[in-house]
Order: C-alpha cells, then sequence, then structure tokens
C-alpha cells in the first residue's frame, strides 16, 4: 500500500517460458532491494491511484543503469516512478558467490493521500453582535473575549460573533477597542443552549451627526498626513472642521484670516493645489467663510494630506493635493436631522428590502443666514440685495451582489453659494468698490464607479460629468463661466508578489466652458506681483464675450513598488500627461509632459523610518491663460521638481515624531509679458509668458499624539 505522499515498490517477477536444462546448472539469486526504502513521489494534482511497470538493468554491483517503462503512458506518474527507480540499491544478482548483471521487472504502486481528518468541533454556545451605541451601526474586526476559558472572537462585516465551547455558569465578555470605552459584562451560560446576546460600545469621542469608518487604504504617498473625524474632534479651536486642521499642519497658509476652501501649500499658489473626492476633483471643498463642508460629514471617513512629491496617479498640478476619501455605506436604517443657528440638515441611510448588496444614502442642507440677516441688518450705505445663503445635497447609491468580484457607485452632488451686495456709495476704504457686488458658485456632479476585485487584481474605474458655475461681478468688472465637464479615471493594479506589486491608468479631463469677462488687466496680479491699491481709475477695461474655452488634457501613467528588503520599499513611476487648449477649433495648442518619480521608504525598526522622494510635475494653463485677450494660447505647462528628504519616530505607541525637508524649483511659471508679437499680420501683445522661475525650500516637523 501507499502512504500519503509515496508509493511503495515491489519487485515483480520477469516470465520466462519454461524449459527443461539440458544439464544441471547452479540456480541464480534473484537481486533484492538494499538500504533505505525507496517511495516515489505523489504527483501533486493528482487525485487517482496508479500502478507504474519498470523494467530495470541491475549491474553486478548493484547500480540501476537503465529504467524502461512497460505500462501504458501515465503522465506524472511515470516521471516519478522513473525518478525514484534511479535512488534504488540493490544486492546484486549471484550465481552461486558470483554477482551478475541481470534485467528484472519492478513496480510503484500509487494511491492517493488519505483525505485529512475532520476535527470534531464544539457547537457554538454563545453570540452576538456588537453596535456602537447612538448610531447603533454593527462595528467589524472587534475582538470579543471570554478570559476565564482563554476564548475569543473577532466580528465580522456584520458585527456578528461567535464562540465554541464556553463552559456552563456565569461569563465575563470583555471587549477592550482602539476608539471606544473599555466594555465588559457577565452573562449567562446553561448547558445545552445556545446565549445569545446584543453589545453597545460607547465611543470615547461621539458626535451624533459625524462618523469614521475603517476602510481600505490607497497606495501609500511618500508624505501623508490623515486626519480622521475623532481627531478633529479633539483638537481645539477645530470646530469639527477637518479643513481648518489642515490649515494647521506643517506646510500650509491660509489663504485669509477666517479660512476658506483654498490652500497654500509649501509656497505654491492656491490655484495650484487641488482637492479630490475619491480620486476625482471637488471644485470646492467648503462653502464661503468655512462655515460647512459641501459634502455631508457624516458621508466622508477622513481627509488625506499630501504636501508633495506625490505618486504618478495624479497629475495637472505642481502643489499638493487634499484627498477627502468617503466611507462604506451602513447596512442598517440610520439618519437624523439637525437644527442650529446657521443651518438645517438631514440624512438617511439604508439597504433596500429585497435586494441583497444595494444600499443608499441621501443627506441636504440649507443655510438660513440670509432670513436672519435680513431681519437684524438695516439698510445704509451697504445692504444686501442677496443675503448669503448657501444650500448641498447628495445622494450615493451603493450595490455589490453578495459574492460577486464587481461593485458599483453612483454619487450625485449638487451644491450652491450666492451673495449679493449693493454699495450705495463709494467706500472710503476703497473707492473702487460702489455698486453692485455679486457673486454665486455652485456645482452638480454625476459619478459613477465600477470596481473588480479577484485576488491580486484589482480594477477600478470611475466615470464623472461636472457643471460648474462661477459668477463675480463688482461694479463695471464681471465674471461668468460655466463649464461642462468630463472626466475619466481608470486604475488597474496587481500584486504580483509580496516583493512586488504593479499599477497604472488612465486619467483623462475635457473642459468645456461658456465664458465672458469683463475687467482691469491689473485686477488679476501674476507671480512676481504685488499691487495693495487695487485697479487704476482710469485703466481701461477688458472685454471677452461670450466665448467657448476648450481645454482636453488625458494622462498616462504606470508604476512599480518594489520590496527588496524587510522594511524597504521603492516606489518608481512615470507620468506623461498631454495638454490641448483654445478657443473652439481657433487658437488650438497642444503640449505634452513627461514626469519620472520615485519614493523610497525604509522601516529601519518599529521606532525610526526613513524616506526620500525625487520627482518632475507639470501643470497645463489654468482658467483663461491659455485665451486670448486675456492670455496666451502659445504658454507651455508649468513645471516642477520636488525632492524630499525625511524622517519618523515613534518612541511610544500613540506618539508621532516626523521632520522632513524639501525643495522645490519652479520652472515655466506664467507670467506677465510686456512684449507683442505678429499673429495673422497683426501685431498683438504677447501678454504672458513662460518666463517665470521660482524655488522653495522648507523644513517641516510635526508632533503629534495619535488616537489609541
Amino acid at each position: 500500500m501507499v502512504l500519503a505522499r509515496g508509493a511503495l515498490a515491489q519487485p515483480v517477477p520477469d516470465p520466462q517460458p519454461e524449459e527443461k536444462p539440458a544439464t544441471a546448472a547452479m540456480p541464480i539469486t534473484a537481486p533484492s532491494p538494499t538500504g533505505p526504502a525507496v517511495e516515489a513521489e505523489y504527483p501533486a494534482g493528482e487525485s487517482r491511484g496508479a500502478r507504474v511497470v519498470l523494467e530495470l538493468d541491475v549491474d553486478a554491483q548493484g547500480e540501476v543503469t537503465a529504467a524502461r517503462l512497460l505500462t501504458p503512458p501515465q503522465p506524472r506518474f511515470d516521471e516519478s516512478a522513473l525518478a525514484a527507480a534511479r535512488r534504488l540499491r540493490f544486492e546484486p544478482a549471484r550465481r552461486g558467490s558470483e554477482p551478475l548483471a541481470v534485467r528484472i521487472q519492478f513496480a510503484f504502486n500509487f494511491a492517493p493521500p488519505p483525505a485529512p481528518p475532520v476535527p470534531s468541533e464544539q457547537l457554538v454556545n454563545v453570540s452576538g453582535t456588537v453596535r456602537e451605541r447612538g448610531s447603533r451601526r454593527r462595528v467589524s474586526g472587534i475582538e470579543v473575549s471570554l478570559r476565564e476559558a482563554n476564548l475569543s472572537a473577532v466580528t465580522d462585516a456584520q458585527g456578528r460573533f461567535e464562540l465554541r465551547g464556553v463552559p456552563p455558569g456565569s461569563a465575563e465578555l470583555v471587549i477592550a477597542a482602539p476608539g471606544y470605552q473599555r466594555l465588559s459584562t457577565t452573562i449567562g451560560v446553561e448547558p445545552g443552549k445556545r446565549t445569545d446576546v446584543s453589545l453597545l460600545l460607547e465611543p470615547l469621542f461621539a458626535n451624533p451627526f459625524e462618523a469614521t469608518v475603517e476602510g481600505e487604504r490607497g497606495r501609500e504617498e511618500l508624505s501623508r498626513t490623515t486626519i480622521t473625524t475623532p481627531e478633529v474632534q479633539r483638537i481645539p479651536g477645530a470646530q469639527g472642521d477637518a479643513l481648518k486642521v489642515v490649515e494647521d499642519l506643517p506646510g500650509v497658509a491660509r489663504t485669509s484670516p477666517i479660512g476658506g476652501g483654498l490652500l497654500v501649500i509649501r509656497g505654491s499658489n492656491p490655484g495650484d493645489s487641488l482637492v479630490y473626492l475619491d480620486g476625482q476633483p471637488i471644485p470646492l471643498l467648503y462653502h464661503f467663510g468655512a462655515i460647512s463642508s459641501t459634502v455631508n460629514p457624516d458621508l466622508l471617513e477622513g481627509i488625506d494630506y499630501v504636501p508633495g512629491n506625490f505618486s504618478a496617479t495624479y497629475g495637472d498640478l505642481v502643489g499638493g493635493l487634499v484627498e477627502v476619501r468617503s466611507r462604506k455605506l451602513r447596512e442598517e436604517p440610520h439618519g437624523y436631522a439637525n437644527l442650529n443657528l446657521l443651518e438645517a440638515s438631514a440624512m438617511v441611510e439604508s439597504s433596500v428590502p429585497g435586494v441583497p448588496g444595494l444600499s443608499f444614502a441621501l443627506a441636504g442642507r440649507r443655510s438660513y443666514i440670509d432670513y436672519i440677516l435680513r431681519a437684524a441688518v438695516s439698510e445704509g450705505d451697504v445692504r444686501f440685495t442677496v443675503a448669503p445663503r448657501y444650500y448641498d445635497a447628495q445622494l450615493r447609491i451603493d450595490w455589490r451582489p453578495p459574492g460577486s468580484r464587481h461593485a458599483l457607485q453612483f454619487l450625485a452632488l449638487t451644491s450652491d453659494d450666492k451673495l449679493g451686495l449693493l454699495v450705495a456709495r463709494p467706500l472710503d476704504q476703497d473707492p473702487n468698490v460702489s455698486g453692485n457686488i455679486d457673486t454665486e458658485t455652485g456645482f452638480q456632479q454625476l459619478r459613477l464607479k465600477h470596481s473588480f476585485r479577484s485576488g491580486a487584481l484589482t480594477v477600478d474605474s470611475i466615470a464623472m460629468f461636472d457643471r460648474l458655475l462661477l459668477r463675480f461681478a463688482v461694479a463695471q468688472q464681471d465674471l461668468d463661466v460655466l463649464s461642462r465637464d468630463l472626466f475619466l479615471r481608470s486604475t488597474i493594479s496587481l500584486e504580483a508578489s509580496d516583493a512586488l506589486s504593479l499599477a497604472a491608468g488612465i486619467d483623462v479631463a475635457n473642459r468645456r466652458a461658456l465664458v465672458s469677462a469683463s475687467f482691469q488687466q491689473s485686477l488679476a496680479v501674476r507671480e512676481g506681483e504685488f499691487n495693495n491699491q487695487g485697479p487704476r481709475i482710469d485703466e481701461p477695461l477688458t472685454t471677452l464675450p461670450p466665448t467657448l474655452v476648450n481645454r482636453f488634457s488625458p494622462g498616462l501613467w504606470a508604476e512599480a513598488r518594489i520590496r527588496p528588503l524587510p522594511g524597504l520599499t521603492i516606489t518608481p513611476g512615470v507620468r506623461l500627461d498631454s495638454y490641448v487648449y483654445g478657443v473652439a477649433a481657433r487658437d488650438r495648442t497642444s503640449t505634452a509632459a513627461v514626469s519620472p518619480r520615485v519614493a523610497v521608504r525604509w522601516e529601519a525598526s518599529p521606532v525610526w523610518a526613513f524616506k526620500a522622494g525625487a520627482g518632475l510635475y507639470s501643470q497645463g494653463a489654468r482658467n483663461a491663460d491659455a485665451v486670448r485677450p486675456f492670455g496666451n494660447p502659445d504658454v507651455l505647462p508649468e513645471r516642477a521638481l520636488q525632492l524630499t528628504a525625511g524622517a519618523e519616530m515613534r518612541p511610544w505607541p500613540g506618539l508621532f515624531f516626523g521632520a522632513e525637508g524639501f525643495y522645490k524649483r519652479l520652472s515655466d511659471i506664467i507670467v506677465r509679458s510686456p512684449d507683442t508679437q505678429v499673429v495673422d499680420g497683426q501685431t498683438v501683445p504677447v501678454i504672458l509668458d513662460n518666463a517665470g522661475i521660482g524655488r522653495v525650500v522648507g523644513i517641516e516637523v510635526l508632533l503629534r499624539k495619535e488616537l489609541t
């Protein structure tokens, strides 16, 4: 017979025709196996039995000199038998005392490995569900322990846990999870019965209108700071506003004393840095004055701040970025309504009964500052024509059928801010300001995302339609932009092994804006200029009639994550961006830029980590910089070389210290030009060119107490 992974060998008599010897001869002693038993390895992937008979040539020293198959071909079994035959050793055949070379038959019998024994499991006699007190959401990944019996279980995606073989009598269940108060409760276990319990965890820092849910992290950036809602709630002065916390991080400067949605990151212009929501840009994250976000905070998981040396995933910017991450929707019904001094908001979310894997969320907010100001502010030299008001709404639908590798997500966003003032006479502070002052900013987005997961392969694709409305008017100067944009991003990643992962993707943006404007050129302050006096009264107006402006920017990128040694990660990447812009078919120009990047991180020990990165970055012309009469269609993309090196230290659990030094060299900056050029036989001003350069050098230090 055959053991689990081998086959026993047996000599088979070599059939010979019976002959009567003419004369008496000395008998021949057949060869016999000697030494350790030789087993043929059972082929991997097989599940049947087999018998392989070989013809062996055994010399006078007992060595096998040749082996041939006698049975019909049996792939993999034949190879295993022949390999084992070469290891056979025999006591040679003899005639009397004389050793002889002989030819014999030898068989290997293969039997499939026996099925592993089925362990006798004890019955589940304690089970339950863990929820968060207040929100009632199910909490996954929480360890539930039974100290006396040395048993424990971890809650699944539904917050459920099961314990087997709990001894009868009283038992103490204990949960000690980060972010929650320690829970200890005593239950009774009866013999032969199952005890089911419901446990409620008390958050350490609770907010009835905001929540943080753990989810999958994207590809790591060299310089990344993640801010979650519980951390925001602990920082004095943040008022629950994650953006205000970002403004207090190293490398960030505020655009105004009262805050706002634009950030100055590592010395770059506010327009050189972007805000993303789940990988696609969002025009404005917060309403005016940073009063509240344009996306309901209860739909968000957190904010990632990346000041520089970001990976090849991102393009068309030379500053930094803020990535806003949405959370996974709850399956159980949940909702709230909120009324405060400034606004009213509400949200509801739930799974859809009868449709497994389908869930939705609907949220909305509307301010009523306009009603309060109209009643409280008396009319004078400055009065409201449209009192400040804002609103936003979100609809999200997620569908992931149970057991499917595919998932779909639909997200619809809308936001609008509006303010109108009437200045009856010129202000003493600025005589240029008089008449009507009107501003309105609004956007609507429709997003459809598809995700595919299959083992080590992941494919994420998201398409977005964006409608942006921007109106600004001060006396005779005005700007009116109505943009309808299309975005597409698709990423494929493969975890080839523990030491190598690959990713590549496309990133396409097609912007079509109907623009009309009338203002004085000196109102727009460019790089290298300083103007605190405002435009001159006698300066003529430059007017652009309603004009369709196109900006098409496709990008391709690829990167690898290499782990050659424990703790060492090298991430090289490259990005190709193309920029095509102009006024309809007229003045259409195109440029391209290649941006290689590399980042290195070494986890030297549980306490110390070191990192460094270098990369090139490009950014196409913004707004009307490539459109006459305000810009120049021949401008090139702005470029930046970013270098970063730093170290991180975690001397104690929950305490983080980081220091980074960075250098940024800016080139081809779009600046104002006094030159002229001849276009179609006419001499026209150049207005803008790429003559600007810049350098930014700095050191950032961050000391942070993390939630534990």
